[in-house]
């Protein structure tokens, strides 16, 4: 009872509370208290249209942006809750509930990464509260993958005359690939069935990474679409061929897809009339036909609809019987997944390779393995009877990367091929496994504090071919990779309200233990801190983002102009240079290049600090546009897509010293003139 009467009184302490503060807050605002009754009525749609209103009215009522995100959960709106419960987090600290309420939100939308970071403050306690726990290994185990632990070192194949490889197969000793001219500007279909030359070249006699046009030759096949697979025997072809567009049954336009088929050679050497492989419907795509290796299975990947379809493009299987095929089962929602999962090729060990966009990716399409389960009963291997196959195995980087991943061609257990477009356009690459590579160990601390930095973002690009992948620290601020020794790597570590740090990291015998600072924009107060930046090296705030192709900045990058300002307010001594840059993703070689955006996006930095207070003697925005090309991406060339993100930048040169005050460098004139 004395419990339960501290309870009661801590509860009406609470209530007279939130009535103050909705006093203070929202009492000439009608929409406010209109949304309060529509809650409590549990007339949701109403309360929301009243909260917004209210928060219109009045943007510093949190309580109303919070009552906005809780009844739009409550109604399935998840995609708008989580935006009212961001915006929220920008204005007030959250309480437990108030992450639990957003982590659910994002959830919903199945953005289990983004909710395990709201997450992390609470799951970080020493004391977790249960439904926060429950959330927390929800997101976990959705974001849970086994990661292959084999290593591998990847080396592109420079083919001669050849701008892009796609879709490698082997057929004994031999490598086949589709290939075609680079078009700029042109995305493939995840299928990558736009490619209709295939080209072979001996294994045995073509060992260097640069091939000569000699040791590659056109193969004189029937026309088709796309990537061909040999059978096991060498005799017969299968593969895709777009069908004719034509009208379907009530007369609409039906975009004819593609069909599978085979041909085998005849006893003088030539190609037979194909086949079409049977169940295949007109206006779907059936594309990536391979052979188990004894010839009796069809493996093949189309997006027809179906009660066993999974989403997306799946991966069929077909059983020969005699000279027949019978109807394709799907491999079942152990393989396939909502998204596309594509390319299947199978080693001599019984595993089945494929790529896939659905399962947890590094980015892109990713390459995974999988196996019959041999604890599932041989009569019930069909996944209508129970899971025939495990769990599927991610390879790792640098098989995988941020790029689109495809095509896994094992040889040998020692070496494979794969192809990639991590460098802007498709290439084949070969793998090389390594048995010892080098093992680094990242450990992220806070400057001031030198408390550890949790979900520290740390992205990887090797400056040899463009692979690049993105790591995370734990709850703990630590980290650990293994990677192909001698190579170099440009890294960059960000978090939300830091400093970003930029560094090179070459894989060398003595790599080891890997310390990392990051500070705040504050910390430029500091002098120690300060010293490295003054004269003019750059640096850039991870918070500043912009709407994509506009000069719109981020709400979180206001925010962040926040502690600029108020730096360069108690700085009056202090020079800063705005200079923005843009990317060259968009731009031909032909193409006049234009500022126009970069320099819209400096002035409104500028205006922003000018409106926070500070001086304009203090500030100066240069619009650079793609002049000062940070790496080789420049206009018409091919380039992934995280390396044109390292070209749209907004960086940050301070000029002159700080004033003298205690604990800040000695002060020295600087003017704008």
């Amino acid at each position: 009872m004395i419990r339960f009467s501290h309870l009661t009184r801590f509860n009406a302490l609470g209530a007279l509370a939130l009535v103050a503060l909705f006093s203070f807050s929202s009492c000439n605002s009608r929409y406010f208290w209109k949304g309060i009754r529509a809650y409590e009525k549990k007339q949701y749609p109403e309360a929301i249209s009243s909260f917004q209103q209210a928060w219109a009215q009045w943007p510093n009522d949190t309580m109303a942006l919070r009552l906005l995100g809780q009844s739009q959960l409550i109604v399935g709106d998840y995609a708008n809750a989580s935006r009212s419960f961001e915006e929220l987090d920008l204005r007030a600290n959250l309480s437990r509930e108030d992450r639990q309420h957003w982590a659910t939100a994002l959830m919903n939308e199945a953005k289990y990464l983004e909710a395990s970071d709201v997450l992390q403050p609470l799951a970080a306690q020493k004391d977790v509260n249960a439904y926060t726990q429950q959330l927390w290994n929800n997101c976990e185990q959705q974001l849970e993958v086994i990661e292959d632990q084999r290593f591998w070192e990847a080396q592109a194949l420079l083919l001669p005359l050849h701008e892009t490889a796609s879709s490698p197969r082997i057929s004994g000793d031999k490598l086949y690939f589709s290939s075609e001219p680079w078009r700029w500007g042109e995305t493939d279909h995840y299928a990558r069935l736009d490619r209709n030359e295939t080209w072979s070249m001996d294994l045995k006699s073509s060992t260097r990474k640069v091939m000569k046009a000699a040791d590659i030759e056109i193969w004189d096949l029937p026309e088709h679409d796309g990537m061909v697979n040999i059978s096991p025997n060498g005799r017969s072809i299968a593969y895709s061929k777009k069908n004719p567009d034509g009208l379907g049954w009530f007369g609409d336009p039906q975009v004819g897809g593609f069909q599978l088929l085979i041909s085998s050679r005849t006893a003088s050497g030539a190609w037979s009339e194909s086949r079409p492989f049977p169940f295949v419907e007109k206006g779907y795509v059936f594309a990536h036909p391979t052979w188990s290796p004894d010839g009796t299975k069809m493996y093949f990947a189309s997006d027809i609809p179906s009660p066993e379809s999974q989403g997306g493009m799946d991966i069929w299987v077909s059983e020969r019987n005699g000279t027949f095929w019978e109807e394709p089962l799907n491999l079942g929602p152990e393989v396939n997944s909502e998204g596309d999962d594509v390319f299947p090729a199978l080693d001599g060990n019984g595993r089945l390779y494929f790529a896939s966009n659905g399962h947890p990716t590094l980015g892109g399409l990713d390459v995974f393995w999988t196996e019959i389960d041999p604890t599932v009963e041989l009569a019930k291997r069909h996944w209508r009877d129970g899971s025939a196959w495990t769990k599927p195995i991610r390879m790792g980087f640098p098989v995988n990367t941020l790029a689109d991943d495809f095509s896994y061609a094992p040889y040998d257990d020692g070496s494979a091929f794969v192809c990639s477009n991590r460098s802007g356009w498709d290439q084949v690459y070969r793998l090389s496994s390594i048995e010892t590579p080098t093992t680094i160990e990242i450990q992220v601390t806070d400057y001031s504090s030198g408390m550890a930095l949790p979900r520290v973002s740390l992205r990887w690009i090797d400056t040899r071919d463009g692979s690049a992948w993105d790591l995370r620290t734990d709850i703990n601020g630590y980290a650990s990779v293994s990677l192909p020794p001698n190579r170099a790597y440009r890294v960059e570590a960000s978090a939300p309200g830091f400093i970003l740090e930029q560094t090179i990291v070459t894989t060398t015998e003595t790599t080891g233990q890997w310390d990392i600072e990051m500070a705040k924009v504050r910390m430029l107060n500091d002098a120690n801190f300060a010293s490295k930046y003054m004269g003019g090296t750059p640096f850039q705030l991870a918070a500043i983002e912009w709407s994509e192709g506009t000069s719109k900045l981020s709400r979180k990058g206001q925010l962040e102009l926040d502690e600029l300002a108020d730096f360069l307010k108690l700085n009056p001594d202090i020079f800063m240079e705005i200079r923005t840059h843009e990317d060259a993703s968009e731009l031909d070689k032909s193409d006049e290049p234009s500022n126009r955006l970069s320099k819209n996006r400096g002035i409104q930095l500028e205006t922003a600090l000018l409106r926070r207070g500070v001086s304009s003697k203090q500030l100066l925005s240069l619009g650079k546009g793609i002049s000062e090309i940070s790496n080789d991406c420049e206009p018409g060339e091919p380039c992934a897509f995280y390396c044109h993100e390292e070209n749209e930048r907004t960086e940050f040169r301070i000029y002159g010293l700080l004033l003298q005050v205690p604990g800040q460098i000695d002060a020295a004139d600087f003017s704008k003139d």
